[in-house]
């Protein structure tokens, strides 16, 4: 798509629109890497987007009265408190994860909603909230070394620890983690106040880029995130997925918008483009697991010819 897009689209390669697409997909990616975390635990969080608008609204309420660190401090609390409600609905409650994060982005976008009375509000004007979200280091903007430093802590959670391994297994059979000796309950709770952490962030940086707080700041986000994860072949019925893929989705996704944003069409084809890459993402995910099943029916296993057993 990338070496499609370089050659048919124009300005596409140019330096400046490339650290454009790679700053604003850097918002996608962080809540992508928390969405990848609850689809590997078997679950989804459709909430995200709501909790980066209450975050806004709760960061822009709170720097009016003090610093910008405790301003942030206290929009990404907010939503690492929706998290926790969410794991405790998911795990403790045992609510099936669509109905109850379901229910959360309904709730938490009312309070949003009544908080500000349905109007944005506002940040003062100030270089040290705007820093996250529009500054530069090292030439390189902000919102990018956050995704990168996600994208890393991401890798060795999943990969190099025990609760990455725990949420795998949770995600592919949780009675067999039980067996293991797995704390069902308490992996979910983790991996959905876990989730939440990666969302604030991102939360945080579209806050401080936008110098407001709205309670309908970016509502297609958890979409996005599932698209994100789909496109990018994390299955989403559990148990698989890696950052890599996640990576991969964000920027499957951050490309395609980009080229038909460059090509001058309307917003709509945005939605229309995403939506059938989803479904051959998908079919493509289905067809290569039916084809797997085919040649693994074919195996023999050593030794089975006698006993008349195939794998």
């Amino acid at each position: 798509m990338f070496m499609l897009f370089s050659f048919t689209v124009p300005n596409f390669l140019s330096v400046s629109n490339l650290e454009n697409v790679f700053r604003i997909s850097s918002i996608l990616t962080l809540a992508a890497l928390g969405q990848a975390i609850v689809i590997i635990l078997a679950g989804v969080e459709f909430s995200i987007g709501s909790a980066v608008a209450l975050c806004s609204i709760v960061t822009v309420f709170s720097v009016q009265s003090q610093n910008v660190p405790v301003a942030f401090a206290a929009g990404f609390a907010t939503v690492l408190a929706i998290g926790a409600v969410n794991g405790t609905l998911v795990a403790f409650a045992r609510l099936p994860p669509f109905l109850a994060t379901l229910g959360m982005l309904i709730l938490v976008h009312g309070i949003a909603s009544v908080a500000v009375g349905g109007l944005p509000i506002e940040a003062p004007v100030s270089e040290a909230f705007y820093w996250m979200g529009r500054a530069h280091v090292l030439g390189v903007p902000v919102p990018i070394w956050f995704a990168a430093t996600g994208c890393i802590l991401h890798f060795v959670i999943l990969s190099k620890s025990k609760m990455g391994r725990e949420f795998y297994l949770v995600g592919t059979n949780e009675h067999a983690a039980d067996l293991a000796g797995i704390s069902v309950r308490k992996t979910k709770f983790l991996g959905y106040v876990l989730a939440a952490g990666f969302v604030g962030v991102s939360g945080l940086i579209l806050t401080s880029r936008v110098a407001s707080g709205q309670p309908n700041l970016i509502p297609n986000l958890p979409f996005e995130a599932i698209s994100a994860c789909a496109v990018g072949g994390i299955s989403l019925v559990g148990g698989k997925g890696t950052t890599v893929q996640v990576l991969i989705g964000v920027l499957i996704i951050s490309f395609l918008n980009n080229a038909i944003v460059l090509l001058n069409f309307p917003a709509a084809y945005q939605l229309a483009a995403l939506g059938g890459v989803i479904v051959i993402a998908v079919l493509i995910q289905n067809g290569a697991s039916g084809l797997n099943g085919r040649f693994t029916l074919g195996l023999h296993i050593p030794g089975s010819k006698e006993k008349g057993q195939t794998q």
